[in-house]
């Protein structure tokens, strides 16, 4: 004789998701901003979403405060419900990496914010540490160079990989997990502690395996303020990713010629990355370059073209005396954001039907 049990576990098996009222194409681009805020969305969230953008319009509104530029970039992957579920976090984790570094390299002295909801948050744990449950091939962004060091602070929001008693877990479900993530995964992850920050409320079933599904709905609600303020200070406490401008040599005050060339050499460079919004990078280093050869093989007349090189680099920069990192900013002010995309939360009752025979 058999028996069958069922279980229904629909609140420790809940899902988070959203339908959407509209679409919305991802943002995939910023100009070279004091900081941008890459964005990974929440599971059948369309981008530009109502539940975490207004961490954007916070974060970038303290920063505008401060006189610094604020812009953001959407993770591109797949959040449907009904999808493959791996699949869509190496897509996003494949992706992020490729666009954090891709962004990096056009825009070297941003800093970067990573900012991650639910599977979102899934994602980027694995951009910084490698799979967390998925098998892919990846071990994460290294903190140590291009683009890892660029990123300043990184948050993550009822993650389903949370682990728990990490120094960088907040809220009452910081002792609490659901999953969690493998050792040689967490202690890469870890290498990003000291920018880094997990939400996770008791109750919530993503990370803390509780039953109460408004836990893990309403963290934008009840901790934007908190996070963005947190944010900004990661990234005014952050070392300015280039160095500052070289000042204008006077008619007075006697230069090799040599030495101006390789200094407004690295004005063109840098004055480059501040017009990274309008100009293509390659031509831009490829000129920086030209003068620095120009420089080298001619003295006199070099020396009065360098000159003039950095004279217009520095009047381009200096708008950007109050941001920090103090050079380059982008004069890009972008506002007003596009109009968050509305959705209606709900919950996704998974059935776990085991047979026991007897």
């Amino acid at each position: 004789m058999s028996s069958i049990i069922r279980n229904a576990l629909a609140l420790s098996a809940v899902a988070a998701v959203a339908v959407a009222q509209g679409t919305t194409a991802p943002k995939l681009d910023a100009p070279c901003a004091d900081a941008v805020i890459f964005m990974a969305r929440g599971n059948n969230a369309p981008y530009q979403d109502s539940r975490t953008f207004p961490f954007v319009e916070a974060t970038c509104g303290k920063l505008r405060a401060e006189g610094k530029t604020c812009d953001f970039i959407e993770v591109v992957f797949e959040t449907m419900i009904n999808g493959n579920f791996c699949e869509q976090i190496a897509t996003g984790v494949r992706n992020g990496q490729s666009q954090i570094t891709a962004f990096n390299k056009k825009c070297p002295c941003t800093h970067i914010i990573l900012n991650g909801f639910s599977q979102g948050a899934w994602i980027t744990g694995d951009i910084l540490g490698g799979p967390g449950g998925c098998s892919q091939i990846t071990t994460g962004l290294d903190n140590t160079s291009a683009p890892g060091n660029a990123i300043a602070a990184a948050l993550l929001w009822g993650d389903v990989m949370h682990e728990a008693n990490q120094p960088y877990n907040v809220l009452d479900g910081a002792g609490l997990q659901k999953d969690g993530r493998s050792a040689a995964s967490l202690a890469r992850l870890n290498r990003y502690a000291p920018v880094l920050r997990s939400y996770c409320a008791k109750g919530d079933p993503i990370c803390a395996n509780g039953n109460d599904v408004n836990k893990h709905l309403s963290y934008f609600e009840l901790y934007t303020d908190d996070a963005s303020t947190w944010a900004v200070g990661k990234l005014n406490d952050a070392a300015p990713l280039c160095a500052a401008p070289t000042p204008t040599p006077s008619a007075s005050s006697p230069v090799v010629a040599s030495s101006v060339g390789v200094a407004s050499a690295t004005a063109v460079a840098s004055s480059s990355a501040v017009a990274s919004s309008t100009a293509v990078a390659a031509p831009s280093a490829v000129a920086a370059s030209s003068a620095v050869a120009a420089s080298s093989a001619v003295a006199a007349s070099s020396a009065v073209a360098a000159s003039s090189a950095v004279a217009a680099s520095s009047a381009a920069a200096s708008s950007s005396v109050a941001a920090l990192p103090s050079y380059p900013t982008s004069p890009v002010h972008i506002s007003p954001f596009p109009v968050p995309q509305p959705y209606e939360p709900g919950c996704l009752p998974i059935m776990k039907i085991e047979y026991v025979y007897v």
